[in-house]
C-alpha cells in the first residue's frame, strides 16, 4: 500500500486489511514522504500488529513507492490497494482462491463499488473471461489497479512497474503483462473505490488520458504490425470512457481499427466458443454505438456501420438484446469515467 496525504482515509483501509478472513500475510506500506498524519498513524497501527512493515521514504512518487513494495514482499502473490480504499473482509481469502484455481492467471482483480465524494456511485462489473479481457485491454484496463492480486513471479518478470510509466503505471504493466499471462476478475464486489477531488485520478485525468492514448499506440503498432492513426487510437479510449467522438473521420478511423484488431485478435488466440461470442458482442456493440455517433451528420456511414455490426453478431436483429446491450454499455461507461480506466 502506497501512501501519500492519506490522513483522512488510511486509518479505514489499514483496519479493512487487518480484518481479512484470509491472514497470512505481511502488510507492507510505504508512505511516500507525506506531510500530513499519514506517517503517525502508519506508526501505530505497526506497534499493533506484528504483520505492518512500515516504510517512510522521502517523497519520489507512486511508482517509486509501488517498486519498493514489490521488491520488499516475499510472498507468492502481491496484493495492492491504495491509501483511500477500503477491502471487503473476504477480499483476499477469496482472490487467492481463485489463482490456486486458475494457474494460468498471473493478475487478478475484481468487481468494485465506487464512493464518489462520500456517496454511492454504483458498481463497476469488468469481464470476468479471460480473452474477453485481453481484448478489453485496446480499450482501456481490464482491472482496477487497487484491486488487483498478482503472481509475483509474473510481475518481477516484467521488472515490476517502468519508472517512465508516471501516470500511466498501471496501464503500462497491464500492456506488458498481456504477452505473458492471463487476466481474471472474481465476480464479486471485493473493494471500494474512493473517487474524490484530491484523488490522483481527478488530479491527473488529462494526464493520465494522454499518456494512456501513447502507450495503446505502441502496444497496438506492435499488435499490428503497422501504425495506427491516433485519431483512431484515442477514439478506442474515447468510447471506453468518452467523450463521445463527433468527427466522421474520427468515427470511420476508429470503426477501421476496431475491425482490424478484432480479425487479428479472433485469428491469434485459441478460445472457447463462449469467450467467441462474448468477443463477437462486444465488438458488434462498439460498431453499433459508432454507427449512433456517426448519425448525427453521416447517414450513410450509420447505415454502413450497423450492417458491419449486423454481419458480426445477428444478435443485434433483438431490438431486447441491443437496448440492453446499450443500456448496460452506457451504464459501466458513467462508471469507467469516474475510475479513468
Amino acid at each position: 500500500m502506497p501512501a501519500y496525504n492519506a490522513g483522512a482515509y488510511i486509518d479505514e483501509a489499514i483496519s479493512s486489511i487487518l480484518r481479512q478472513t484470509f491472514d497470512d500475510f505481511e502488510f507492507i506500506i510505504v508512505n511516500d514522504g507525506s506531510s500530513d498524519e499519514t506517517p503517525s498513524i502508519i506508526d501505530k497501527y505497526q506497534r499493533l500488529d506484528a504483520r505492518i512493515h512500515a516504510y517512510h521514504q522521502k517523497k519520489e512518487g507512486m511508482i517509486a513507492a509501488l517498486n519498493r513494495g514489490c521488491y520488499l514482499a516475499t510472498g507468492q502473490y502481491i496484493a495492492r490497494m491504495d491509501a483511500d480504499d477500503v477491502s471487503f473482509a473476504h477480499r483476499l481469502e477469496r482472490q487467492v482462491k481463485y489463482a490456486e484455481k486458475h494457474p494460468s492467471i498471473g493478475v487478478v482483480g475484481s468487481w468494485i463499488s465506487i464512493e464518489k465524494n462520500g456517496s454511492d456511485a454504483g458498481i463497476w462489473r469488468p469481464p470476468t473471461s479471460p480473452k474477453l479481457l485481453k481484448w478489453t485491454l485496446f480499450f482501456g484496463v481490464c482491472v482496477t489497479h487497487p484491486s488487483v492480486l498478482m503472481r509475483r513471479e509474473v510481475i518481477k518478470c516484467l521488472g515490476f512497474y517502468r519508472p517512465d510509466a508516471v501516470h500511466s503505471e498501471d496501464v503500462d504493466l497491464w500492456l506488458r503483462a498481456s504477452a505473458i499471462t492471463e487476466f481474471g476478475n472474481v465476480p464479486e464486489v471485493l473493494l471500494k473505490y474512493r473517487v474524490w477531488e484530491g484523488s490522483t485520478s481527478q488530479v491527473l485525468f488529462q494526464v493520465r488520458r494522454d499518456a494512456h492514448v501513447r502507450l495503446l499506440t505502441f502496444f497496438i503498432k506492435e499488435y499490428l504490425s503497422s501504425d495506427p492513426p491516433l485519431e483512431a487510437v484515442a477514439g478506442l479510449r474515447q468510447m471506453r470512457v468518452g467523450p463521445s467522438l463527433d468527427d466522421p473521420r474520427q468515427i470511420h478511423l476508429t470503426a477501421t481499427l476496431v475491425k482490424q484488431l478484432y480479425r487479428k485478435f479472433m485469428n491469434e488466440n485459441r478460445m472457447g466458443s463462449q469467450e467467441r461470442s462474448e468477443i463477437s458482442w462486444d465488438v458488434a456493440k462498439k460498431l453499433t454505438r459508432l454507427a449512433l455517433m456517426a448519425s448525427r451528420s453521416d447517414r450513410w456511414s450509420f447505415i454502413l456501420l450497423l450492417i458491419q455490426a449486423l454481419r458480426i453478431d445477428f444478435r443485434l436483429l433483438y431490438p431486447s438484446a441491443i437496448i440492453r446491450g446499450l443500456e448496460r454499455t452506457f451504464e459501466q461507461l458513467s462508471l469507467k469515467r469516474m475510475i479513468h480506466s
